[in-house]
């Protein structure tokens, strides 16, 4: 993205943030320096009572100068910029006594030790401590005090400056030239930082200016944004929470449903298994009926034939009942006759008698007369028996097929009946063998549907499974969604509390465009 920024706002908005990082950077040196010159003071009464505690004058001794110069004129020279550096911290004139004091102490020291050439060193040191302040001027200052101090005591008293009763004045200016040596690469580091920390301050100017722009051209949008993303994702969590409880009740309820349509396949398969059970007994009992009818109808047939032949029989046996009483009469007819034979040969006997002799022939004829007439007696009386038995037993039998026949034709309207029952019997089975048969189809099709309903109800619980696991997906998705966005908010709340009315520091100017260019 394109931002253009004002040049002359930019060029102030840089100018302030590098004096703010000047006026910092002078602030942390200056309080660094009033410890050390704290430090320095306790360090240089320390270095007098270790060399020159005392002074001795014969056999008398008193406190050496020394000592009094290092409690005394160091504490008065300490004093002064250490309560400017804790009163007024970041001050020119603050960091200006800094340096003058600073370089009075130097000599101080080194008057202390006599002029040895290692607290020399000391100068050195505190250069490169001045150049903290990245001012040109409190080197200067510090290097010109140096100078003079380096002169004056050379020329006037060497043996306070470099521990020598007399000493060449061009010692002085070799002291002077490392100085100056010193300073130049000094003061090129120092105008090397002051350099980078204006193109810091600069770069940090640009980053917060368009941080405005940005923020009106991308974060207000984005937080827009976020917070509808946010909106929706409660919106989508919530929805999503509705539709796995709905979808968890769908399930529980297909469940339920599909242990019922489970059941009704094993019961339909059961009633199937029946149904056919059934309607194979009915259509064998259809069989059996349709047998029994026609079994029934040959035996009314036989039945009505027999009834025909005992009804012919009973009357062939009338007709021989009437013969025999025909015959009946014939033997009452030969008895009669019989009876006169006899009673001719008796009477011919009679005669025979009369006759005597003339008449033996006659009278054997008669003998033999009346014998065969008492034997035709007999034998009609035995015949007589006989037919008088016979038609009692030919009555008896007239008698017992009537009742043959009447209980025959009894049994025959029985049989009857029975017949007219089966046939409806036979109906009713042929009637329920279609019923049977409807009922079977209708099982079996209702078999074949619970089976489709079934499979159906498997297929809706295994997609129902499916939706339960993408709704569990879209949980998950839907609070990392709402995670990310609170990590956007955070973000973009970071982003946002980054930006103050005070410029931050120029030393944390790098860590916040490292920040910016993260976010």
């Amino acid at each position: 993205m394109n931002v253009s920024l004002d040049a002359d706002v930019l060029a102030r908005r840089s100018q302030s943030l590098f004096d703010a990082h000047q006026l910092a950077l002078s602030r942390r040196t200056d309080r660094m320096f009033a410890v050390l010159m704290g430090l320095q003071w306790v360090g240089g009464l320390v270095v007098a009572l270790a060399l020159s505690p005392r002074t001795w004058s014969g056999t008398s001794s008193q406190v050496h100068p020394h000592v009094w110069a290092a409690a005394g004129l160091g504490g008065l020279l300490a004093s002064l910029p250490m309560a400017m550096a804790w009163a007024l911290p970041g001050r020119e004139a603050t960091r200006f006594v800094i340096a003058t004091a600073q370089a009075l102490v130097s000599g101080l020291l080194i008057h202390l030790t006599d002029g040895r050439i290692e607290t020399h060193f000391h100068i050195f040191g505190t250069l490169a401590l001045l150049a903290m302040y990245r001012d040109a001027r409190v080197l200067f200052l510090y290097s010109a005090l140096v100078a003079a101090d380096h002169l004056l005591r050379g020329h006037y008293w060497p043996l306070s400056i470099f521990g020598v009763e007399s000493a060449s004045a061009w010692r002085a200016w070799e002291h002077i030239g490392w100085v100056v040596f010193e300073n130049v690469f000094l003061l090129i580091g120092g105008r090397g930082a002051v350099k980078d920390a204006r193109a810091l301050a600069a770069r940090q100017a640009w980053l917060e200016l368009s941080q405005g722009e940005v923020r009106t051209r991308v974060v207000e949008p984005l937080v827009d944004s976020a917070r509808a993303l946010t909106e929706a994702t409660h919106s989508l969590v919530s929805s999503t929470d509705d539709q796995r409880a709905m979808l968890s009740r769908q399930s529980a309820a297909l469940s339920d449903t599909q242990v019922a349509t489970n059941e009704m396949q094993r019961a339909s398969s059961t009633a199937s298994r029946q149904a056919d059970a059934i309607l194979a007994s009915t259509l064998q009992a259809g069989d059996v009926g349709a047998d029994a009818e026609a079994m029934l109808g040959q035996s009314m047939e036989g039945l009505e034939a027999i009834r025909a032949q005992v009804m012919e029989m009973a009357g062939l046996l009338r007709g021989l009942d009437g013969q025999a009483r025909q015959l009946s009469s014939v033997t009452l007819a030969v008895k009669d006759l019989a009876d006169q034979s006899h009673m001719v040969a008796v009477n011919a006997a009679i005669e025979a008698a009369r006759a005597g002799a003339h008449g033996k022939g006659f009278a054997v004829v008669a003998t033999e007369m009346r014998r065969l007439a008492q034997q035709s007696v007999r034998a009609a009386g035995q015949v007589s028996g006989i037919l008088d038995t016979v038609h009692r037993s030919l009555q008896h039998v007239v008698e017992l097929s009537l009742k043959g026949a009447d209980r025959m034709a009894r049994d025959l309207e029985v049989v009857r009946t029975s017949g007219e029952r089966l046939r409806g019997l036979s109906t009713v089975l042929r009637t329920s063998t279609e019923g049977v048969q409807q009922i079977s189809v209708a099982v079996a099709s209702q078999a074949a549907g619970v089976a489709r309903i079934s499979s159906a109800v498997d297929e809706l619980s295994a997609m129902m499974k499916q939706t339960l696991g993408r709704v569990e997906q879209t949980t998950t998705a839907a609070q990392t969604l709402r995670v990310v966005t609170g990590r956007v908010h955070g973000v973009i709340d970071t982003y946002q509390g980054t930006r103050t009315d005070e410029p931050p520091p120029a030393n944390e100017a790098g860590r916040v465009i490292a920040f910016r260019r993260d976010a």
